[in-house]
C-alpha cells in the first residue's frame, strides 16, 4: 500500500483519539468453536444482533455438534431469513465444523493451542469460504492472538478516516492493522473501531440541577 508510514501515523492516531473517548473493558476468552460460530453471526452487524441469533442457537441446540448436523435451512429458519447475508453466514458454520470434525476427527480445536499463533491462523484461513472477520474473531478470542476481525464495515470506516487506500482489500487492510498495532492495540481497536463506526457514543453525563 502506498503511503504506508502515513496511514501507519493516522491508525495509531486514531486508536489514540478513540482510546481517551472510552476505554474497553477487558477481553473476555471464548472457546474456539463458539468463537467462529460467534464470528460468523457478527460481520457486517451488530452486537446486539448477533447476541440474539447466539441465543437462538444456544437455545436451540444441545450442543455444536448437533448444530454441525442441522440442515442450512433448519438453522437459517431458526435465525430467521432477514439476518443479513444468512445463507452464507450458516454455510459458513455448518462447513467449517464439519471440515474441522473430519480434519481432527473430532468437533475441536484445541490441538491448535499446542501449535504455533501462524500454524493455527492458516488451519482457519484453509476453512470453506471463511471470512477474514471470522477467523480473526478466533484468533482474537480462542487464542489470545493480535489479530484484526476485518469486515465491509470496519474497512469503510477505516476509509472514511483515510488510513487506507480505496482499493484496498479485506485481507489487505486486516494484514494492514495487524502489523501496526500491538497484540493489546489489536483488541482496543476491535472493540473501539465497531463502536464508533456504528455511531455508538459515549453516555453523556447528566447535567447538575
Amino acid at each position: 500500500m502506498k503511503n504506508a508510514t502515513k496511514h501507519a501515523e493516522g491508525l495509531k492516531s486514531l486508536l489514540k483519539k478513540m482510546l481517551k473517548e472510552h476505554k474497553p473493558q477487558p477481553k473476555e476468552a471464548m472457546e474456539p468453536l463458539k468463537a467462529l460460530v460467534r464470528g460468523a453471526m457478527s460481520f457486517d452487524v451488530s452486537d446486539a444482533k448477533a447476541d440474539e441469533a447466539m441465543k437462538l442457537i444456544d437455545r436451540e441446540f444441545v450442543d455444536l455438534n448437533e448444530l454441525r448436523v442441522a440442515t442450512d435451512l433448519e438453522i437459517a429458519e431458526l435465525l430467521g431469513t432477514k439476518y443479513p447475508a444468512i445463507e452464507r453466514r450458516v454455510a459458513m458454520i455448518t462447513l467449517s465444523l464439519n471440515h474441522i470434525f473430519e480434519k481432527e476427527h473430532t468437533l475441536s480445536l484445541e490441538r491448535l493451542k499446542n501449535v504455533s499463533k501462524r500454524d493455527a491462523r492458516q488451519f482457519l484461513r484453509g476453512l470453506p469460504d471463511i471470512h477474514p472477520f471470522v477467523e480473526g474473531y478466533v484468533m482474537l478470542y480462542g487464542f489470545d492472538a493480535p489479530a484484526i476481525p476485518m469486515d465491509d464495515e470496519l474497512l469503510e470506516f477505516m476509509r472514511e478516516h483515510e488510513i487506507v487506500d480505496e482499493q484496498i482489500t479485506l485481507d489487505e487492510a486486516q494484514r494492514f492493522v495487524e502489523h501496526h498495532l500491538k497484540d493489546k492495540e489489536c483488541y482496543e481497536f476491535h472493540i473501539l473501531s465497531r463502536r464508533s463506526s456504528r455511531g455508538e457514543s459515549k453516555p453523556k453525563k447528566k447535567s447538575k440541577a
